[in-house]
């Protein structure tokens, strides 16, 4: 290899790729495949007791949501001619290509984007590795775990990604054990940054939730435990009494019976009788008088707060009704789904595509599924929709979760004058109330019959 280019590479062979190990960190040489490794993008963040992890599995949900809203939407390629966009056809590009068949050999898009989107929200860091041939044409796209990649800056002040493979199916992609690739073979999504080269972990912001809930969760376990059965107290003011050895036996005595009894009550459930004035009397508390309930639902709240997701998508559902549930449905698709699929679209454009091709192509999700939150919603769009000529009847069908095969005649839009339809010229076809353009308000058989004609022609 010429000396200049290793310098310029900074120690990284030309094919952006390294297989010897022994300079390994060490936290990297003794990583360990666990799931809080792969998930967590701060190496300097400690994992969390396993009692946490219900604050874990919380988190991991609410990203889930999100991954899976995203994973419902397709990815397309459009080109700008004069004033509109047009989507470019699978055999026009090869980004378009690959968008109507399949990132890679092992996953589908909607695998791809849950994995990814996973990432990016729980670590607000995503990587994406591409495979290129020869003459730099990318092959395929690799979703990474972000706990196995990390960036760092070489010695001539070059991006570089160092890739490791903790699992065989992690070697198989990647091609070996441990690699370094240049910044333009890897797509970097960052979500929250803070300092303007990685996101900061929600893993570690959340560090205190999950414990806060790990506590609580060994509080009722500890409370609960035993099958449910809780200490018992005796007391009695004169069943025992006297300061002589004979009231101290008696005492013992009465004690070591009164364990024996419960003991074979909780294992066979035996009953207790008791006598000589004495009472048994449950002394522990329930999740309610400790305040656990509500200190849960707090945290759980916190949790969705830190990951952005509505709580009644977990299906905490405690403070969510049918009067709020759908303004809660239109801030999570505009506050949270329409940033994340934005910063996908402007990442893929500026790693995928040429410079020279940025101003005319765009790649961009399919909004309509990411704004719609469940059916009805999307038929109340489409219904306004055409009623108000902003789309075609065939382009609403196109839309509706059926996704009906366009109908003759169907490419035309109502404009609302009571009500008039126009061809995509704005031409009036067929004219159903008085005082519309062209109009007298008089009956005109001629007109009706031309309408009626232009509308067989177009079909």
């Amino acid at each position: 290899m010429n000396e200049d280019l290793w310098d310029i590479y900074g120690g990284v062979s030309e094919k952006g790729v390294v297989g010897d190990t022994t300079n390994l960190p060490q936290n990297w040489t003794a990583f360990q495949d666990t799931l809080w490794e792969t998930l967590t993008f701060q190496r300097n963040v400690k994992p969390p007791p396993m009692g946490n992890a219900v604050g874990l599995a919380l988190a991991i949900q609410c990203a889930d949501v999100k991954a899976r809203d995203i994973a419902k939407s397709e990815m397309r390629l459009w080109r700008r001619r004069a004033q509109q966009w047009v989507e470019v056809e699978s055999r026009r590009h090869w980004l378009a290509r690959m968008f109507a068949t399949r990132p890679n050999e092992i996953h589908t898009w909607r695998e791809f984007w849950r994995m990814v989107v996973l990432h990016l929200e729980l670590t607000q860091n995503a990587f994406i590795l591409k495979r290129i041939d020869r003459l730099g044409n990318v092959l395929e796209l690799l979703p990474l775990p972000s706990g196995r990649v990390r960036p760092r800056i070489s010695d001539a002040g070059r991006l570089f990604y160092e890739v490791f493979a903790g699992t065989e199916f992690d070697r198989a992609q990647i091609g070996d054990e441990y690699i370094v690739v240049p910044a333009d073979r890897m797509i970097h999504l960052r979500g929250r940054m803070y300092d303007g080269l990685s996101g900061l972990s929600n893993m570690a912001l959340g560090d205190p939730l999950f414990e806060l809930l790990g506590a609580i969760g060994r509080f009722q376990t500890q409370l609960f435990g035993n099958d449910g059965r809780q200490p018992i107290v005796f007391e009695s003011k004169d069943a025992v009494w006297g300061n002589d050895a004979q009231a101290d036996a008696a005492f013992r005595r009465l004690k070591d019976q009164l364990t024996e009894r419960v003991r074979k009550m909780n294992a066979y459930g035996d009953p207790i009788l008791l006598e000589a004035g004495y009472t048994a009397k449950v002394i522990a508390q329930n999740a309610r008088d400790a305040m656990t309930t509500e200190a849960y639902s707090a945290a759980v709240m916190q949790i969705c707060g830190l990951m952005q997701t509505p709580p009644h998508k977990i299906y905490a559902l405690s403070e969510v009704k049918y009067s709020n549930q759908e303004s809660l449905n239109d801030q999570y698709a505009n506050d949270c789904l329409i940033p994340i699929a934005g910063n996908v679209e402007e990442r893929f454009k500026v790693d995928l595509l040429e410079e020279g091709e940025w101003a005319d192509l765009y790649p961009e999700f399919d909004r309509m599924p990411l704004m719609a939150g469940d059916t009805k919603t999307m038929m109340d769009v489409v219904n306004k929709a055409i009623q108000t000529g902003l789309i075609t009847i065939n382009e609403g069908r196109e839309r509706l979760p059926l996704a009906l095969n366009p109908i003759p005649g169907g490419d035309v839009r109502l404009v609302p004058v009571n009500v008039a339809m126009v061809d995509a010229n704005g031409n009036i076809l067929q004219q159903a109330a008085d005082g519309q353009p062209n109009n007298t308000g008089e009956r005109d058989e001629d007109a009706e019959e031309r309408g009626l004609r232009l509308v067989a022609d177009n079909g």
